[in-house]
This record gives structure tokens, sequence and C-alpha cells, in this order.
């Protein structure tokens, strides 16, 4: 069964690992930005959290996942500390029916663990639907995400003067290509962005030199999943091997204690 449109790269290699990108499902923002004409500077999409047909959409594709069995393959989540992202984290991973589950029994059920990572967000700077709230906020109304590789309890990294860079966003998504490569897990779902899940595929490709297909490189329908494996030689590129995101400092391999 296709579910997501996966290509995978060069099945013969054993020195894979599989990444499962998943773009966060509808928030109200891309209502209000897409439908109702809303301003991105508006404050009243503040890490927008997600829409009712977002929910749906999450439990579409949750069901997807549990049909194709790839609930059962995943070792580690990591998700962007956006609200939206993290709805949809919790959605798909646990399921509507596991929020504010205790990590014992997450562990006892065999869920991945599910952990916060800066570096994966979106787009930063001038649209508040991009800035996320304090840790301390989240953490009571997402008990069952890791965010102890969150230094900050405030965005430090949101600008209200200046947007981020598209080739800044691109660096980015290389540099934390990079950590996922040197973590022990080899199968990771990552849950996103469209511009930051986009800009990363692009770079593989166009940097890197991993041969993707046209379809992989467009831009992420709400909560749509793609798939691509990636290799030790595509990590042994130059671009990959010298890339440095500034003003960005990813948290060691070992941080969190990898699922059994």
């Amino acid at each position: 069964m296709d579910l997501c449109g996966t290509q995978m790269l060069r099945l013969s290699s054993p020195h894979f690992k599989t990444l499962h990108l998943v773009r966060h499902a509808q928030g109200v923002h891309n209502i209000a930005l897409e439908e109702k004409g809303e301003k991105p500077e508006s404050e009243k999409l503040f890490d927008a959290h997600l829409s009712p047909k977002g929910l749906q959409q999450v439990s579409e594709r949750r069901n997807q996942i549990l049909e194709s069995g790839l609930l059962n393959t995943v070792e580690l989540v990591i998700t962007s500390p956006l609200c939206r992202a993290m709805e949809t984290s919790i959605g798909i991973f646990r399921g509507q029916g596991y929020v504010n589950i205790s990590e014992d029994f997450a562990k006892a059920n065999n869920f991945p663990p599910i952990v916060a990572l800066e570096i994966c967000r979106e787009r930063m700077g001038l649209y508040p639907c991009d800035r996320r709230a304090s840790i301390s906020t989240r953490r009571t109304f997402f008990p069952e995400i890791d965010f102890t590789m969150i230094e900050s309890d405030e965005d430090a990294l949101w600008q209200d003067k200046e947007r981020e860079k598209l080739e800044d966003v691109a660096t980015r998504g290389l540099h934390f290509v990079k950590w996922l490569w040197e973590r022990p897990e080899k199968e990771i779902a990552i849950v996103s962005h469209g511009i930051f899940l986009q800009q990363t595929l692009c770079a593989l490709h166009g940097k890197v030199g991993i041969p993707l297909e046209d379809s992989l490189l467009t831009r992420f329908a709400n909560c749509e999943l793609r798939s691509i494996r990636i290799e030790k030689s595509d990590m042994e590129a130059d671009t990959l091997m010298t890339c440095n995101c500034r003003n960005y400092v990813t948290p060691p391999s070992t941080s969190f204690h990898s699922h059994a």
C-alpha cells in the first residue's frame, strides 16, 4: 500500500535511515489567511491551533497509519514546538483518546516518544502564527511531549522585525537532517511545517545531491505524509559535513533516552 507517495532510495544498502515527514493539519491561521483574507501580522493568529477540519485530517491520517503498520515501526517522533504541530503529533501518534496519558502508559503500549525541537519549526519572524507560546504553558497541555531539549521557556528565536531568509531555513533543515542521522533510531517521524519541510527536501536534492522526484519537492498539503530514505553516503557529502546553522545550537544526540 503506497500510503504517502513514498519514494524509497537505493534499497540495496543496509546503511540507511527512513524519515517520515508530516506537515501539520489545517490550523485556524490557514483558514484566516487563505479564506478570510486576514493579514499574517495579526496577533489573533498567535501560535495557531488546529481547526475542526484539521482535527478531522489528523484522525484520518492516524487511521491510515494504523492500517499501514507504520505506527509499529516508528521509533521516535520529533515535533515542532508550535501548537498546531504538537496537536498533530499527539493526534496521529497517540490518538485523540490518548491525550494527557502518562509516560509509563505510553511505554507500556509501545508508543514512540515524542520530542519537541526548535530546529524543525516553521520559518520564523514577523508572523505571530509562527511564534510559540512559553514551554511552561505548553507543558501543561502536552504532558506527553518531551520538552527537555528546548532551553528557553519563552520564544527567543522569533523576531518581530525580520522574516527568516529561505536560505537560512534550508540550512537549518540540513543541520536537522545531519542531527537525525546521528541518532540511533532507524525510522523517525517528523511533524513540522510546509515551508520548513519543502526547503529541507529542496536542499537535500539541490545542495546534497540526493535524487528526489519532483513530486517530493512541492509544497506539502495539510497533514500530508511523505517518506524518504537517506543513506550513509548522502551524509558524507561536503555540504552536510560542513553545514552549520547560524544562531542555532543543535542539542547532542544523546540528550534523551531512545525508545526501546
